[in-house]
């Protein structure tokens, strides 16, 4: 059936329909009652199939966005279509939040350092050579103004140097095909480095929903194992399920894995628990904290370097503007 516009579900309409489906509809009345007049063609389209015969959980991969394909075709082995649809959904929502958190907590300070760099760029390409030009016209030459405005220019030209460098590698080596192996080179150099930390993080938000719907460890391993959309969590999966096969217990698996040594010791603490799912969101809850209190510290840092560079600026406009006065006191 050709659909005109759109070709997915939404978030909303799978929240809709896995809300109704946790409330006892079944997923082709889940469907009827959440349509709209958006998802109205999918809507047609999927019960069209569902006539023919076609089992739901396949009909169902078709119209889900990429990301959510990938997760739902991992789950649906395991668990129940409306069990599989709600922790998708929980997924997503939680590293949507987590993403957002990110953005909200750095958006500012990074303007403000593009902003102020871009500032200083245009006062030494445009505006200083001007008051130079004054300062020659009236025969006055003091090297400060001229040392503060090269160390301004030297330090706003590095910073944007090394971070255009620094875009450049991470556009490289956080490919999805070069993730893994930059993954295990950061890891063997730092243990707890911020990627080995989020790809932890990672790690347990598809661990727990697993976990929270009854599926055992190996078996919520070998979901795992196959997420190619998340290569980091995928990694982690794959070394805990070689060493759970080579006969060691899940805490041990875990020391001799990359994941980050926070988890490691709350592995190690969960073996002998009865609340280990509290553990592990626990754990993603320091996570958030964690990130935080980061986000925080890069934020003063930037706020730092960008006042200071404000300042510097602001020292060579007062001393041209001192200028007249300076004179008159030499004559």
């Amino acid at each position: 059936m050709h659909l005109a516009k759109r070709t997915c579900l939404t978030e909303s309409d799978l929240s809709a329909a896995a809300d109704l489906m946790n409330n006892g509809f079944s997923f082709q009345d889940a469907l009827a009652i959440a349509e709209t007049k958006e998802n109205r063609q999918i809507v047609h389209a999927i019960q069209l199939e569902l006539a023919q015969g076609k089992e739901g959980e396949n009909i169902l991969l078709q119209y889900l966005p990429e990301q959510y394909a990938g997760y739902f075709a991992g789950f649906i082995q395991y668990m129940s279509m409306k069990d599989t649809l709600t922790a998708v959904l929980a997924i997503q929502q939680s590293e949507k939040k987590q993403k957002e958190e990110i953005i909200r907590g750095m958006l500012y300070p990074s303007l403000l350092f593009i902003g102020v760099n871009t500032g200083v760029l245009i006062f030494n390409a445009f505006v200083f050579p001007v008051m130079m030009q004054m300062m020659s016209s009236f025969s006055y030459q003091d090297p400060s103004i001229q040392i503060v405005q090269k160390m301004v220019s030297f330090a706003a030209d590095g910073v944007l140097i090394l971070l255009g460098i620094s875009i450049l590698l991470m556009l490289v080596f956080l490919q999805k095909k070069h993730i893994v192996s930059t993954y295990r080179w950061i890891q063997q150099k730092k243990e707890d480095a911020l990627l080995v930390k989020f790809a932890s993080a990672d790690f347990i938000r598809f661990y727990l929903a697993c976990m929270k719907r009854g599926i055992a460890t190996k078996e919520a391993l070998s979901i795992l194992k196959d997420l190619k959309q998340k290569p980091l969590v995928s990694e982690i999966a794959s070394q805990l399920d070689a060493s759970l096969q080579e006969g060691m217990e899940l805490a041990e698996a875990a020391e001799k894995s990359t994941a980050e040594s926070a988890l490691v010791r709350i592995f190690h603490i969960a073996v002998y628990a009865s609340n280990c799912q509290e553990l592990l969101q626990g754990y993603l809850n320091m996570v958030s904290q964690r990130t935080e209190h980061e986000i925080q510290v890069y934020a003063r840092m930037v706020q730092l370097f960008s006042y200071s560079a404000v300042a510097a600026v602001i020292v060579s406009v007062y001393q041209v503007l001192l200028m007249p006065i300076q004179m008159m006191q030499t004559l």
